[in-house]
C-alpha cells in the first residue's frame, strides 16, 4: 500500500522535518526502504568526504555567527554543541570540546564509513570553526557572557539527508529488528543489504542504537515516496562500546566480530535491548566483505585522519604493547584494529 495521499502533499519539505503516519502506513514505507547505493568504495575520498554544494575540506575554516540560544527550538542531547549561522545564512550545528566529547571525532569516521560503503549517511564533516560574536563557551554560556571573535578547532559540522522523516510517533525512529521487515518483492532492500547493515553497526560498535538515533526518511525529489530511506542518523557512538563513544580501547576490548563463528552470529551489545547478537546470513557478511574489501590500507588511514583521530588519540590511554610497554596511540594503531576486526569478516563462511 502506497502513503495516503494527504500524507504525499506533505512528504516534500526541503529541510528534514518528521511526519505521523498510521501504523500500516508506516509499515509500507519500511517494506519498501532503501539501505545504500551502488558504489565503488575504492574510488572514496575518505579523507575529506563528500563533496559538492555545501561539502567542506579537511580543516576548513569556516567563518560563521554564533545564533543565540532559543529556548522553543534547542539542540538537544547532551554533547556540547552551539549553533552558527554561515555566509549563506545557513544554520549550522557545530559539535566542539573534543576533550569531553568523543562525538566530535566518532560521528565523522561513522558516517562516512557508511557513505564510503554506499549505505545512507549523513554527511559529516571535521572543521575548524571561526565564530563571529561568540561566547568563550558556548555550550555553558549565557545572554551575559563575553562575545569575540573565537576559533574552534577540531569541530563537526553535520549535513542532514534533505526530507521529510516517516513515524508512527514523535521520535520514533526505526530498530535494526525492523531490517527484518524490508522486502525486495515490495521494491525494498535485500536480504543481504540489510544483513550487511547490521554486521556494519557491529563492526562499528554502533552502540547508542536506540530508535531516535535511526531514521526513516522520504528524499527531496520523491514526492510519492516510492524510495524511502532508511538511516543512521546519530552515529555519534561508534568505534567504542556500549557506553563509550570512540574509545580504541574499549573498540579493542571486544577481540572477536563473532558470538558464534561457526552459526554467524555477531556479538553485539548495544543501547536497545531488542537487537542482540543478529544471525548473519552468507549473502550479507560477503556483501559486507566485498564492500569492506575494497577500500585500501590508505583510505582506512584517511578515514582515521579525516576525522581527526590523530587529535582523539593524544586524548585517550597510551597503547599498551604485548611486551607491555606503553606509547602514545597513533591513528596507525587504529588502522590496525580496523583491518583486524575486518579480516574476521572477510575470513568468515556463514550457513545459508
Amino acid at each position: 500500500m502506497k502513503l495516503p495521499l494527504f500524507c504525499l502533499a506533505l512528504l516534500t519539505a526541503s529541510p528534514v522535518w518528521a511526519k505521523l503516519v498510521s501504523h500500516e502506513a508506516r509499515l509500507d514505507v519500511v517494506r519498501r526502504a532503501q539501505l545504500r547505493q551502488n558504489v565503488d568504495p575504492s574510488t572514496m575520498d575518505l579523507l575529506n568526504g563528500p563533496q559538492g554544494e555545501g561539502a567542506y575540506k579537511l580543516g576548513e575554516a569556516v567563518p560563521c555567527k554564533y545564533e543565540e540560544k532559543d529556548p522553543l527550538h534547542p539542540l538537544g542531547g547532551h554533547s556540547p554543541k552551539f549553533p552558527c549561522v554561515d555566509k549563506n545564512g545557513v544554520r549550522l550545528k557545530i559539535k566542539y570540546k573534543g576533550d569531553v566529547n568523543p562525538e566530535v571525532y566518532g560521528e565523522v569516521a561513522g558516517a562516512r564509513l557508511l557513505w564510503a560503503l554506499g549505505f545512507y549517511a549523513e554527511r559529516m564533516y571535521s572543521v575548524k570553526a571561526v565564530c563571529e560574536n561568540c561566547p568563550e563557551d558556548p555550550w555553558t554560556s549565557t545572554k551575559e557572557s563575553p562575545r569575540a571573535t573565537r576559533t574552534f578547532e577540531p569541530v563537526s559540522i553535520q549535513k542532514r539527508l534533505k526530507g521529510t522523516e516517516v513515524s508512527e510517533n514523535e521520535g520514533e525512529g526505526w530498530t535494526f529488528d525492523e531490517l527484518d521487515l524490508v522486502n525486495d518483492s515490495k521494491g525494498g532492500a535485500t536480504r543481504a543489504e540489510a544483513d550487511a547493515l547490521k554486521l556494519l553497526a557491529v563492526f562499528m560498535n554502533h552502540g547508542d542504537n536506540t530508535p531516535n538515533q535511526q531514521a526513516l526518511v522520504c528524499l527531496d525529489g520523491d514526492a510519492g515516496c516510492e524510495k524511502p530511506v532508511m538511516y543512521i542518523t546519530d552515529i555519534g557512538g561508534v568505534f567504542g562500546g556500549k557506553g563509550y563513544f570512540a574509545s580504541y580501547r574499549h573498540w579493542t576490548r571486544k577481540a572477536t566480530i563473532w558470538k558464534d563463528p561457526a552459526k554467524c552470529v555477531a556479538d553485539f551489545k548495544g543501547t536497545d535491548p531488542h537487537f542482540k547478537d543478529p544471525k548473519i546470513s552468507e549473502a550479507g557478511r560477503k556483501l559486507l566483505a566485498d564492500l569492506l574489501g575494497k577500500l585500501s590500507d590508505k583510505q582506512v588511514k584517511d578515514l582515521f585522519l579525516g576525522a581527526r583521530f590523530d587529535d582523539l588519540s593524544k586524548r585517550q590511554p597510551p597503547y599498551v604493547g604485548p611486551d607491555g610497554k606503553s606509547r602514545p596511540l597513533t591513528v596507525d594503531d587504529w588502522v590496525k584494529a580496523f583491518v583486524e576486526k575486518r579480516r574476521q569478516i572477510l575470513s568468515a563462511h556463514c550457513p545459508g
